[in-house]
């Protein structure tokens, strides 16, 4: 174990998260906030300085980083800039709770929107944007971010970029890491950029533009209002977002390809072929079922379509009442919970690219079944898919089922309510927001259960390995 590196790149990490957050102190003096408001962020920045900045002043002789250190930065890195964003909230009394205040920007940088807050009006304008601004900077993850400005030292942090990139393969767009890591900030940026123009100039406020887009670039899902994008009032806009978020679904690499202009192979790539089809297939089959319940079919498609995309996405924007919706429009939509969207995008969830593989690791067996004396082999866009990723892949499936009945069954304790502890943690660890089946946020959870969801937000975005090591004796027995 690198001890020396793993201590250098988490004090390097807290140095970049305390820039960071000069861009909410500026939206505080923008909006004339109150001093109590300003000295939280700017106590937060020195602290995060002052204890960066003593962990970075030796830099260590190795700079190599093994798999192991890679998935304990990972995890520790996550914890780490979740407990100190969240300072700001406590400091200012807007969130007065560590706890509260710890599984909101847990659930920012995670993309996962949940909200122990039943009305965010509480927060003032620049701890509301920071709030957002989590999402963008997790939605690609906060170490792509990092090494797209960090030194690349001699390409040591590849593991570092394989433990969270969200997909069953990470692989690299070019030749060096850090160009494949401020490729996809570039793509992701630009497009974070063009849509916030698009909502401010179908008639939303630049604020308020700035938010949404970054909940949805981040497939996050945090919002000005309570009621999400209900208060706009515009189906434009509720279109717009819709398409938005199931662009932000898609794998970044694919659009690496259309900027190569290799046209067949972004649209011949399987798993956007089975995302699209079963984004139109929930859609239809929700339009079929809550068509009674609303004046014109224009607006049961509209519905429809946007809270699919919302939630195959993770990202969990509000519009209405989904508790309303007959229950089997709310089973489709808890199965879009853990299908989730694309590997290699800013969603969270299962992954379609999983689902995908799975569904045809199922087909062969069974026809290996009914033919015992023929090979059969599992085929990934016109590729052999080796029994190491088949294998790995089900591993992966086991875990994450165990993991997530540990979690409800946890929940059961708050709530007698199934739907409700059960959406509770489907919507945690697959990184959506809202829960089924009642309008309360998780503020109704004990302390305990919030720190615990915490905990499975952020292992769930990191896809459930990086976060084990943290509870291994072995991990902490051999540094």
């Amino acid at each position: 174990m690198n001890k020396s590196m793993v201590r250098y790149l988490l004090a390097k990490l807290l140095i970049i998260e305390a820039g960071l957050l000069f861009i909410p102190l500026i939206v505080a003096f923008i909006y004339h906030e109150p001093m109590k408001v300003i000295t939280s962020i700017t106590g937060t920045i020195g602290l995060c300085l002052l204890i960066g900045l003593a962990g970075n002043a030796v830099k260590p002789k190795n700079l190599h980083i093994y798999t192991k250190e890679g998935l304990l930065i990972v995890a520790l890195v996550w914890v780490m800039w979740s407990f100190f964003g969240a300072l700001p909230f406590v400091f200012a009394g807007q969130i007065p709770s560590i706890i509260d205040a710890f599984f909101e920007v847990s659930s920012g940088f995670t993309t996962t929107g949940a909200t122990i807050l039943p009305d965010v009006s509480v927060l003032s304008p620049s701890l509301m944007f920071w709030r957002s601004f989590t999402h963008l900077i997790g939605g690609m993850g906060v170490l792509v971010f990092a090494l797209a400005i960090m030194a690349n030292n001699k390409n040591a942090h590849l593991e570092v970029m394989r433990a969270e990139v969200p997909g069953p393969v990470f692989g690299k767009l070019v030749s060096k890491l850090k160009d494949t890591a401020q490729l996809l900030y570039i793509i992701y940026l630009v497009m974070f950029a063009v849509f916030t123009l698009i909502l401010f100039f179908e008639g939303m406020p630049f604020y308020d533009s700035l938010i949404i887009a970054m909940g949805t670039a981040g497939t996050g899902g945090f919002t000005v209002y309570n009621d999400g994008l209900a208060p706009y009032h515009s189906s434009l806009i509720n279109y717009t977002v819709a398409i938005g978020m199931l662009a932000f679904g898609v794998n970044f690499n694919l659009y690496y390809l259309l900027l190569i202009r290799k046209f067949k192979a972004f649209f011949g790539d399987e798993e956007l072929r089975a995302y699209l089809l079963i984004v139109l297939s929930a859609t239809v089959m929700i339009v079929l079922n809550i068509g009674h319940l609303y004046s014109s079919l224009a607006q049961t498609i509209e519905y429809s379509f946007f809270e699919v995309s919302s939630i195959i996405t993770t990202t969990g924007f509000g519009l209405l009442d989904m508790s309303k919706w007959p229950l089997f429009s709310q089973f489709v939509l808890l199965l879009l919970m853990f299908i989730g969207g694309s590997a290699g995008s800013t969603a969270g969830g299962f992954k379609v690219a999983r689902a995908v593989i799975v569904s045809k690791i199922a087909r062969t067996q069974a026809l290996s079944t009914l033919y015992p004396n023929r090979l059969f082999a599992v085929h990934v866009n016109g590729q052999v898919l080796d029994k190491k990723t088949q294998h790995s892949i089900l591993k992966y499936l086991t875990i994450y089922l165990l993991i997530f009945l540990a979690v409800t069954f946890c929940l059961t304790l708050d709530t007698d309510t199934f739907m409700t502890a059960f959406s509770g943690a489907a919507s945690t660890f697959n990184n959506i927001g809202p829960m089924l089946g009642t309008t309360d946020t998780f503020a109704i959870y004990s302390p305990f259960n919030k720190f615990l969801l915490s905990i499975a937000m952020i292992a769930g975005r990191l896809e459930i390995y990086p976060m084990l090591l943290l509870f291994l004796p072995k991990t902490w027995s051999k540094l």
